[in-house]
């Protein structure tokens, strides 16, 4: 401490570069952390969630259609990192009343969760207050439908998604057989072949049975996120921000550095004088590590003050560019500072503790001879 003292103007320098280092870091990763989370977000929602498919079937080989989806659930929910909807689908349906019945023959589709309970779609959106569907002589209230738009259609399918508690009557209106859909992310790019190997496990006694031997024949499986060029584009953006936030911040450990190695060279004959005198390398190693340390918990608590100070102005830049908050001094937001401040301590004080430590007393003390 009266060594960090009596350089006092040296320490506040330092103090002031490696608080500088640490805000830049700390704001370059949590927009970069914001950006990255909307773009992925938008990429899930345009393109589907990574590693995301869809099997369709028609048949139940025979079985019960609760059996047969018990079934189908239990063997995929191994592969799958997310709960497994599902979809029923009537096809052949001619909706009875306007504007509907201008559609012609279409299908509709119930979705439900894997435990059975309905899927929480979107019912009534964009349509008008007075939409209806009529199916059976009954009609269906439009806060009851959903049209899939062309993103959702990739995932539940093309014609109408009605609630649940209809789908008796549906069932009324075709003479087609069901159609089923299973929505598993497994989060891989290619989890066919084990899809296909699960399901045929499963049913491979009662395809033989039902006359289809060949089970895996009778799934469809399809990948559904098609934007491997996009999610390439997207961890490149977060690449860009690691490098300038990780950048700034070896700056400012590079800066520490050379100023601590000065230090070292200045007080090289101290420390000779100090070992000669019995002090250990492992002291001095430690002195010189302490004042490095200090310096950096005290940039640390000038980071943290800066950040409080300009919150509400990267708040307020986070909103127009992301429609969220920065979030400086969130939970989220300490572990990549501790690690910056755990990255920084190391460069500016590894080379400079050896330094110090590794100096023969008898080179410094000894005055040298022409």
């Amino acid at each position: 401490m009266r060594l960090a003292w009596s350089a006092r103007l040296r320490v506040f320098l330092s103090t002031v570069l490696v608080a500088l280092a640490l805000t830049v870091y700390l704001v370059v990763s949590q927009l970069s952390r914001i950006a990255a989370s909307g773009l992925d977000d938008a990429i899930d929602a345009d393109s589907g969630v990574m590693g995301s498919y869809s099997i369709d079937t028609r048949t139940t080989f025979g079985l019960p259609q609760e059996v047969f989806l018990q079934r189908a659930l239990a063997s995929l929910s191994g592969l799958s990192q997310k709960p497994i909807p599902y979809v029923i689908g009537y096809e052949g349906i001619r909706p009875e009343c306007p504007p509907y019945d201008q559609l012609g023959t279409t299908t509709v589709r119930f979705v439900f969760n894997s435990d059975g309970t309905a899927y929480p779609l979107p019912f009534g959106e964009a349509l008008p207050v007075k939409t209806k569907v009529c199916l059976a002589g009954s009609a269906v209230p439009g806060r009851a439908v959903y049209g899939p738009r062309e993103t959702a259609r990739n995932r539940w399918g093309d014609g109408l998604a009605i609630a649940p508690e209809y789908q008796s009557l549906a069932a009324l209106m075709s003479a087609e057989p069901r159609t089923y859909r299973f929505i598993v992310t497994t989060g891989e790019r290619n989890s066919t072949p084990e899809l296909r190997t699960a399901l045929s496990t499963a049913f491979a006694e009662d395809g033989v049975r039902f006359g289809a031997p060949n089970v895996s024949n009778d799934f469809l499986i399809t990948r559904l996120d098609t934007s491997d060029q996009i999610r390439a584009a997207s961890q490149g953006v977060k690449t860009i921000f690691a490098v300038i936030g990780w950048g700034v911040l070896g700056l400012g450990a590079l800066g520490l550095l050379v100023s601590q190695l000065i230090v070292v060279r200045d007080r090289m004959w101290l420390f000779g004088l100090a070992m000669a005198l019995g002090a250990r390398r492992t002291h001095i190693a430690f002195l010189v590590w302490a004042e490095v340390a200090l310096t950096v918990a005290l940039g640390l608590l000038g980071a943290v003050g800066i950040a409080y100070l300009t919150q509400p102005l990267a708040n307020a830049i986070a909103q127009s560019a992301f429609g969220t908050n920065a979030g400086l001094l969130s939970t989220g937001a300490l572990p990549g500072l501790g690690l910056g401040c755990m990255a920084t301590l190391m460069i500016a004080s590894a080379w400079p503790a050896y330094r110090a430590s590794s100096q023969d007393p008898l080179d410094v003390l000894e005055p040298k001879v022409g």
